[in-house]
């Protein structure tokens, strides 16, 4: 795991709570004492035990931890990265461009051993995307945080939920952002259309 989300997991915890309470998570994690720095690389099981720690210790339910972090640590990427991104690009144009920009940077950038999780935006409407996440370690609600992120980060507030989750079974998760255009149920009418388009569009090539 890339050490930025380490860092941005301690700034969220002090932020939130305080110094100590960190202190008492990584002692919860297995980790007492140790530092972490945004250009080095760390095991998924530390930051899985930290998580479960902090879990333990604030008494928030893991979805609602890790989403708020998601949402919490949008500016710490976007100031890493900023060099990635087009001050001009909309929410719907950062999200768009996730993949290309601050994951191209996490892979190479630092010459790290770190695959960030496979996510592909699709921009169905003018107020609607489809975000698509797959890893093995399952943190799509850290996904849907930083897609509300994103939204705060242009002063947009979006309705995001998940139509698919690969905690219920799904082979991935499809996370949508709504903005205030439109409405949970056409956005789900949009993307269905889209979906049955690619469909067919696939099956008319065999």
């Amino acid at each position: 795991m890339h050490g930025i989300i380490f860092v941005g997991l301690k700034e969220f915890v002090v932020d939130t709570y305080d110094r100590p309470t960190w202190d008492r998570i990584r002692e919860g994690g297995g980790v007492e004492g140790k530092r972490y720095t945004p250009v080095a690389s760390y095991p998924d099981a530390e930051l899985l035990a930290l998580v479960e720690a902090a879990v333990e210790i604030s008494g928030v339910e893991e979805p609602r931890l890790l989403r708020s972090f998601g949402r919490y640590v949008v500016p710490t990427l976007v100031d890493m990265y900023g060099v990635y991104i087009d001050e001009s690009w909309t929410w719907l144009e950062l999200i768009e461009n996730v993949e290309e920009t601050i994951h191209q940077a996490l892979r190479t950038g630092d010459s790290l051993a770190y695959e960030p999780p496979a996510i592909a935006a699709t921009r169905i409407d003018d107020g609607v995307a489809l975000v698509t996440y797959g890893s093995a370690r399952e943190l799509c609600d850290v996904a849907i945080g930083l897609v509300e992120g994103i939204g705060d980060y242009d002063d947009e507030s979006l309705e995001v939920y998940e139509r698919r989750c690969m905690h219920e079974g799904a082979s991935q998760c499809e996370i949508v952002a709504v903005d205030s255009t439109t409405t949970r149920r056409r956005a789900n009418r949009l993307i269905d259309r889209e979906t049955d388009g690619n469909e067919t569009s696939a099956g008319s090539n065999h």
